[in-house]
């Protein structure tokens, strides 16, 4: 029942922000009124940048199989990687996508199940710096439109330290693989985690590797760009003139905030951060800026529920397991 307990307090938490964003008899009248004039192609290519979005992610994930010695088919990465973004979003509760990639490539190299699993880590911090990069990127060159208004400043100045505290924990975990430091700790603090001083490890196996960390990062970058434009799509099909560059200003600061596990998937937080952040920085009506936020996650939606597809296929896809060598015992 446990595991449960937190999916549960996330539907509540959503459930509450939708109830009282569409307790406004004119929100429900506006967003009624752009669904009815709203233009479905965008829609499918919302989707379609969705796609792109993941299949650049798997593209980043197999890189750095590669780099960690793991030589996976780029086709079962591809295949490994939709079946985890369908359990992270269709089954909640459950382990979570990253939890279903690992277990798939440790099945198949059972030898070297810490560099699976540092192979997941990894591809996860190549997407928090270009995360990183595309906040301070948003930052310098809309400065002065973002810190202005006390509700937008909060949230941005939130965003910023959430993101930068989380660097700033990464920096300290990458410290403990100092061999000065982490000799110090274990003769100061004899209780403190092992296994925590022993992943530390994953910093020395990326900086062994930097043109694959360097290329992850790299592509960890297109993918957030795809995923930004999926909501500029979305824009498009309900009829805002939202520009470009408003999509990209503050999609950094709502994907920063909505990684907190506060909501269901992020619903009803990232509608409310599109509503606080649009309207604050380019006027957008509520009823518009809740639909950009619903539609660029709709097709997010879309594209995560068809990695079941891949479920019936996969054992097709799957290269064969790691061969342990046969030890032949000396003749007596």
């Amino acid at each position: 029942m446990k595991k449960y307990l937190l999916p549960i307090l996330q539907a509540a938490v959503t459930l509450f922000i939708f109830a009282r964003l569409f307790g406004d008899a004119a929100l429900r009248e506006n967003v009624a009124l752009a669904i009815g004039k709203a233009d479905l192609s965008w829609l499918v290519i919302a989707a379609i940048a969705a796609a792109v979005s993941e299949i650049l992610c798997a593209t980043r994930w197999w890189v750095i199989l590669h780099a960690f010695g793991l030589p996976l088919r780029w086709r079962d990465a591809v295949a490994f990687s939709a079946i985890g973004l369908f359990y992270s979003l269709g089954l909640p509760g459950s382990g979570g996508g990253d939890a279903v990639r690992t277990m798939y490539v440790m099945r198949l190299f059972s030898g070297k199940k810490i560099a699976c699993a540092f192979s997941v880590l990894a591809d996860r911090l190549c997407g928090l710096v270009a995360l990183a990069a595309f906040m301070a990127a948003s930052l310098a060159w809309n400065h002065d439109a973002l810190l202005s208004g006390e509700m937008g400043r909060g949230i941005v100045l939130s965003a910023a330290s959430l993101l930068g505290g989380t660097l700033l924990l990464l920096g300290l975990w990458w410290m403990t693989c100092l061999p000065v430091l982490r000799d110090f700790v274990r003769r100061r603090h004899p209780r403190f985690s092992p296994h925590l001083l022993e992943s530390g490890a994953i910093f020395v196996k990326m900086a062994q590797r930097p043109g694959a960390v360097a290329i992850g990062c790299c592509l960890a970058a297109m993918a957030l760009a795809a995923h930004f434009l999926g909501y500029y799509f979305s824009s498009r099909a309900f009829g805002s003139s939202l520009q470009i560059g408003g999509i990209f200003s503050i999609m950094p600061i709502v994907d920063t905030l909505t990684m907190l596990p506060v909501a269901l998937y992020g619903l009803g937080l990232r509608e409310a951060l599109f509503n606080a952040l649009l309207g604050a920085f380019f006027s957008t009506p509520p009823a518009m800026a809740t639909l950009i936020s619903l539609g660029g996650f709709g097709a997010q939606a879309v594209v995560a529920l068809c990695g079941v597809l891949f479920l019936p296929f996969v054992r097709f896809l799957e290269i064969e397991p790691e061969k342990k060598p046969v030890k032949i015992s000396p003749k007596s």
